[in-house]
């Protein structure tokens, strides 16, 4: 009954593993690749969370342009609806740049050294432009259907992940869980039928 015993722990312990490992390479990859991409001359940047920040960003924007703010102040507090910590680290230091200079052209030249990608090409513009001269209703409608259409692709590329982690954390759950319902009623079989044939 001991052996039973351990080897019913030993399971769960197995299981745990396999759950707590698979659900978390990803990140320590992930954070790894951050760690040593900051010592270098650039700054390494998710482009899935670059993208996720995209339409709120956006949305602030035109909401902050229609209501009249200055641009100054609304790129200086653009970081404030960023969700991604390592996405808002180089918004928080445009923003203490725009501050120090109070020139908005030297906090987008910084974004633009540091975002070299082709999506955050494509959000400098688009900060530039609006930092310039606003962005126009029509202008905006469209670059609002095409950023929301972005970022529900990446929300559903989002729950399928989570889908295939919660099914993998149940299959291993069950696994467990059946090892442990059936190694005692294997166990008591064997001992009867040894006791029966001998």
């Amino acid at each position: 009954m001991a052996l039973v015993l351990l080897f019913n722990i030993a399971a769960l312990a197995v299981g745990f593993f396999a759950l707590t490992t698979a659900m978390g390479v990803r990140d320590i990859k992930k954070s790894v690749k951050l760690k040593f991409g900051r010592n270098r001359e650039h700054f390494r940047y998710s482009k899935e969370k670059l993208a996720k920040n995209f339409y709120r960003m956006y949305k602030y924007l035109y909401l902050q342009t229609s209501s009249g703010a200055r641009a100054e102040d609304m790129l200086k507090n653009l970081y404030r609806v960023i969700d991604d910590s390592t996405i808002k680290k180089p918004f928080i230091q445009m923003s203490v740049i725009i501050s120090h200079s109070n020139d908005v052209k030297t906090g987008l030249d910084y974004l633009r050294h540091v975002f070299k990608g082709e999506d955050g090409a494509m959000l400098v513009s688009i900060l530039e432009n609006v930092a310039i001269s606003g962005l126009s209703n029509d202008a905006f409608l469209r670059l609002d259907h095409m950023l929301f259409q972005k970022y529900l692709a990446q929300l559903q590329r989002e729950t399928g992940k989570i889908k295939k982690r919660y099914f993998f954390s149940v299959v291993c759950f069950v696994s467990a869980a059946s090892s442990i319902i059936f190694l005692p009623l294997i166990d008591q079989m064997m001992r009867s039928a040894n006791i029966i044939f001998n």
